[in-house]
């Protein structure tokens, strides 16, 4: 389809003038003058028309649709925009409008050759493209996070970057009016249709950023950018799609909060404004809906703010706007108040022949159709889409989702995520492999991000709403996990989103479970207040694939968060309490890597009737929550349990990790027939062993009748392989009987053994003392070594627990060389029949 004569003109006033509203005096000429003669050659059907921006269901323009005929009398899209000479078109997943880039494309090329075919004016294709938790142009198309993951940013370069290639790729496939940004103030956490939507509760930050995506979308992506919605959304406890919110805000109020960020945007450029379907008194005593307002968009709108531009309905099918008026006199009210374009009418033919019967009996003047007309023209001049309506299909692929694109959208990501507890130390995650169960809200690319990472993700996908079947399943899979991270999304939203609030119940069992528990808030931070017991929280504000690798890279430590909170999260149920404040962040050390090594005696495991059981020894060390554990004192006569070597190779199988064992000693039976009894120590690890080696060190022979001094093996050494360093982890027993002759050879032999590797690698050595911690012979042993407990000051002389052989005390303990950073320590609490306590020690390196 060729242009005509009429359309050429002023197509070099266009390029000049591009999407800004200002230009040379010719070019605005050239504009005026096409404008004038268009608007002078239309009929007034054409002209009421150009108000409308409706949908139509179909994915391309001629694909006729039950749909469309129930709604418009006519079969296919082309037909709906030459029935009602539509000035714009709106694209929706449910429409079937936004299959993929290239049908996207194909779809505007075949509606904008109905309209020229109509009218000679080529169309408005719009869609809501927010990006974050509201976008209708899916993958492959680039998914950048949301408005208030920007928020967190604080970027105002992130903000223009998101707009500026979101506006290319929406126009390469001949969308030319994208309804973003959200320029509303979200102030109420209870906002049950904003929250992520908007930037913060900053107006602030919202004008800020708002200005910034105008910008964008604008000077950088050449298409239309809508501000919405105004006179703003951001404090209503009410959904605007099912009921009349009403914004009880002051005009002083409404000055310093929600007007600030629709200033900003008007300044910045802004070539159209959306409107809310909410009252305020305090702006119209009258308590129209802000759609019907004329004190609100021609008095303050058009002459305080002095925006000259096109002025668009949200959805007139929202009951916000329904309930007072009904649908014929809808759109009379709205052009009455000020407004240009007229979106989704729930009956299009009703309200388009409702405005031309006020227009043909004199209740609204053709001129006032004239100069919303006017304005419409002059966009899709400024646009670009009168000069080029059709889109080059051979270069959709070359701007849509590209490489360079996706990498942007990725770095925004990285920025955005929030740290917002780190009470139980956790995060960031060593690099170990490990069972990681994900489950709430759409868990998927969280648990493909994990799996690229090493980890084994067990996926449990339940929703908004769980069911009582799928809280039990996730909750058993969190039994046989390492880890747990639920992902909530308006969990707080017990009245529409979740009603019977089982997304907090399947938080809470998960919680009950005792295991190491993430949880993240992936919609509305909000969600965090009402699960205190959670030590380990974050917000991502969204749940975009960008949004999962960005925090799979924070849990894991390859980046530190640097998120900051843009609103302020309160407490519950007392929300006068602030929980999290404004600006709220916490962060760590992306330089350092993390490894958790426990110290556990094989004793603890025997319970109260000096039994070994396996599974409740498993369950115990998987309690540990360590990537390595270092077993001593395996030594215990339990029938066919005294094969320990399979016995270890059996634990590690049960959980999921590499075991090595190094006998001490491989005694005769106590009673003939029965098994040889096999003493010594063993090392569990979540990392594979690269090498293991069992040293001989200076031990009490106890199987002589009068025990001496001798060389033994039983000092086990596993090396593993930590982000390119070398780890080695050495655990030994070492029962010398109060002996001091003992202890030294034990100190000399062990810090002999340990001289032997290379400089750079790090030590770290676990195990038992039957001994004082004060004890001088061990003054060597301890200056060659950090004492955890000591380097934490957690406890008062280290672990000591029962005492043994008296006055000598058993002490666990795990140590480290140069190099390793001792994070914190934990001992567990006392356990009935056992006179040891494991010792977790938290440590750090620098690759």
């Amino acid at each position: 389809m060729h242009l005509t004569r009429r359309q050429t003109l002023g197509l070099a006033a266009a390029a000049v003038a591009g999407t800004t509203v200002a230009g040379t005096s010719t070019a605005q000429a050239g504009t005026d003058r096409w404008v004038r003669e268009t608007l002078r050659r239309m009929t007034l059907e054409q002209k009421v028309g150009q108000l409308f921006v409706c949908y139509a269901y179909g994915p391309t323009a001629d694909t006729a649709d039950a749909r469309n005929t129930s709604l418009y009398g006519v079969a296919t899209p082309a037909e709906v925009v030459r029935k009602f000479h539509l000035g714009g078109v709106i694209y929706f997943a449910w429409t079937d409008s936004v299959k993929d880039p290239q049908q996207i494309a194909r779809l505007s090329n075949g509606l904008q050759g109905a309209s020229l075919a109509d009218s000679g004016i080529p169309l408005q294709i719009s869609t809501d493209q927010e990006y974050g938790v509201v976008f209708r142009v899916g993958p492959p198309a680039t998914q950048f996070p949301g408005a208030m993951a920007l928020g967190a940013t604080r970027s105002p370069e992130y903000a223009r970057q998101a707009a500026g290639i979101g506006g290319r790729e929406l126009k390469a496939v001949g969308i030319s009016t994208d309804f973003a940004p959200v320029s509303d103030v979200n102030v109420n956490p209870l906002n049950p249709v904003i929250g992520v939507r908007s930037f913060s509760s900053d107006p602030a930050v919202v004008a800020a950023l708002a200005a910034e995506q105008v910008k964008g979308y604008q000077r950088d992506g050449r298409i239309v950018s809508t501000a919405k919605h105004f006179p703003g959304h951001g404090d209503t406890a009410t959904d605007s799609h099912t009921g009349i919110p009403v914004i009880s805000h002051t005009l002083e109020e409404w000055t310093r909060i929600d007007r600030p960020p629709f200033e900003a945007a008007i300044r910045a450029g802004i070539q159209s404004i959306m409107t809310a379907h909410i009252v305020v008194p305090a702006l119209d005593p009258a308590e129209d809906p802000a759609t019907l307002s004329k004190p609100i968009l021609t008095g303050i709108l058009r002459e305080q703010l002095r925006f000259d531009g096109v002025v668009i309905t949200d959805s007139l099918g929202m009951k916000g706007v329904r309930d007072k008026y009904g649908d014929a006199e809808i759109p009379l009210r709205a052009i009455e108040a000020g407004v240009d374009q007229l979106l989704m009418p729930v009956d299009p033919g009703l309200a388009y022949n409702s405005v031309l019967d006020a227009v043909r009996g004199g209740r609204i003047s053709e001129a006032r159709i004239d100069q919303s007309v006017e304005r419409i023209l002059k966009l899709k001049l400024q646009t670009g889409v009168v000069e080029q309506p059709y889109v080059d299909l051979s270069r959709v692929a070359k701007v849509v989702g590209t490489p360079a694109n996706y990498a942007a959208a990725q770095r925004i990501a990285d920025r955005s995520t929030t740290l917002l507890k780190n009470d139980a130390g956790l995060l960031p995650l060593s690099p170990a492999p490990r069972k990681i169960l994900v489950a709430g809200y759409t868990p998927a690319a969280l648990g493909t991000a994990l799996q690229n990472r090493g980890a084994t993700a067990v996926v449990k996908d339940t929703g908004a709403t769980p069911t009582d079947a799928k809280i039990d399943d996730a909750v058993a899979a969190a039994a046989g996990a390492d880890l747990t991270v639920v992902l909530t999304m308006k969990a707080w939203d017990t009245e529409v989103t979740d009603k019977q609030a089982k997304q907090q119940k399947l938080v809470n069992a998960l919680l009950a479970t005792g295991r190491p528990v993430i949880l993240v808030a992936v919609r509305d931070p909000y969600d965090v207040a009402y699960f205190p017991t959670a030590s380990t929280t974050l917000a991502t504000y969204g749940y975009a694939a960008v949004s999962m690798e960005a925090l799979a890279k924070v849990l894991y430590g390859e980046l530190a968060p640097t998120g900051k909170l843009p609103v302020a999260i309160p407490a519950q149920p007392d929300p006068s309490v602030t929980l999290h404040p404004f600006g709220h962040g916490l962060s760590f050390d992306q330089r350092q890597t993390r490894l958790t090594v426990a110290s556990y005696n094989i004793h603890a495991g025997a319970g109260e009737d000096n039994v070994f059981d396996l599974d409740r020894t498993a369950q115990a060390l998987k309690a540990l929550n360590a990537d390595v554990i270092g077993l001593q004192e395996v030594d215990v006569h339990w029938d066919a349990r005294s094969e320990w070597r399979d016995t270890i190779a059996e634990l590690a199988a049960t959980l999921g990790m590499h075991a090595g064992f190094a006998p001490i000693y491989d005694l005769d039976p106590p009673t003939p027939g029965q098994p040889r009894r096999q003493y010594g120590v063993g090392v569990l690890s979540r990392f594979p062993l690269v090498r293991t080696e069992n040293h001989p060190i200076t031990r009490l022979s106890t199987q002589d009748p009068n025990p001496v001094p001798a060389p033994a093996p039983g000092f086990l050494e596993a090396e593993i392989d930590v982000r390119g360093r070398r780890v080695h982890v050495y655990c030994t027993h070492l029962d010398y009987r109060a002996d001091p002759s003992v202890r030294e050879a034990q100190v000399r032999d062990t810090v002999k053994i340990l001289a032997g590797d290379r400089r750079k690698d790090l030590q770290i050595l676990t195990g038992d003392f039957n001994a004082e911690a004060t004890a001088p012979e061990l003054a060597g042993l301890w200056t060659r070594l950090t004492d955890s407990w000591t380097a934490t000051g957690t406890t008062s002389g280290g672990p000591n627990t029962y005492p043994a052989v008296d006055p000598v005390k058993r002490i666990d303990f795990v140590t480290v060389g140069t190099g390793l950073h001792v994070l914190r320590v934990a001992v567990s609490p006392e356990q009935a029949a056992s006179d040891h306590r494991p010792v977790v020690a938290d440590l750090s390196f620098r690759p």
